[in-house]
């Protein structure tokens, strides 16, 4: 029966990386595009903008060509910061009123999608901030954002959260060093137009943030285990059982 209980324990030993620590990081700059937007000024949101609400459509929203998008940059995002892959990385997101009249809703909700990219936006794309970009914001929509990698519904205002564990597994293991993720509704297939609202970070402060658990070493595993076996072997000796 002893030996029982001391293989059980240290099963959860392994199993459980207890320490295991989070990092949270708020995006640097959080920018939309949209088909809507007239003129040179193609990205808007940068801190001072005075844009609180980003916005995310429908594929093809009023039939309007381009659909509305957001790229949130994590540039201070730092793999070396990891030493092994993440177990959970968390985007947190605050849904609000887009002021259009187009929001999701409970009988109407709307399938929001979270994705990679394969160039930084905020270089790529030309416009009055970046006059040396190289494509257009509806280019850029087309042809740098990679397959979704998680999709939620959306139905109400509020906090939203997305599971990018694999995007940011990439970012660690050096798949991907664009440190950006985008928020599109281009999967979205319910036929209606949404201009649904998130609140920009830039502006309002803790509405965007990217929580990623970090793996401690093995090290640090053995020396738990060990501490954890010479308590049980000690508590053991005085245990009896009828």
């Amino acid at each position: 029966m002893i030996k029982n209980i001391r293989f059980v324990f240290l099963s959860s030993l392994v199993v459980s990386p207890v320490g295991e620590a989070s990092i949270v990081l708020a995006p640097k700059n959080s920018v939309m595009t949209s088909g809507f937007f007239q003129g040179v000024d193609q990205v808007r949101g940068y801190e001072g903008d005075t844009r609180p609400i980003l916005r995310a459509s429908s594929p093809a929203p009023f039939g309007l060509e381009q659909p509305e998008g957001i790229y949130f940059d994590f540039t201070s995002f730092d793999p070396a910061s990891f030493d092994n892959r993440t177990t959970s990385a968390i985007l947190s997101v605050t849904s609000i009123s887009g002021g259009f009249n187009a929001d999701a809703d409970p009988e109407n909700p709307f399938l929001v999608s979270i994705h990679g990219v394969g160039e930084n936006p905020l270089l790529a794309i030309a416009d009055d901030t970046n006059p040396d970009g190289i494509m257009s914001a509806i280019e850029f929509e087309s042809t740098h954002i990679f397959n979704a990698v998680s999709s939620v519904s959306v139905n109400s205002l509020g906090l939203v959260t997305f599971d990018v564990t694999d995007l940011i597994n990439d970012w660690i293991d050096g798949e991907n060093s664009n440190y950006f993720i985008a928020l599109t509704g281009r999967n979205d297939r319910s036929g209606s137009d949404f201009l649904h609202g998130f609140s920009n970070s830039s502006e309002v402060p803790a509405a965007t943030f990217l929580t990623i658990a970090q793996i401690p070493e093995p090290s640090e595993l053995i020396l738990l285990t060990t501490g954890s076996l010479a308590l049980l072997g000690h508590r053991s000796r005085g245990v009896s059982f009828l």
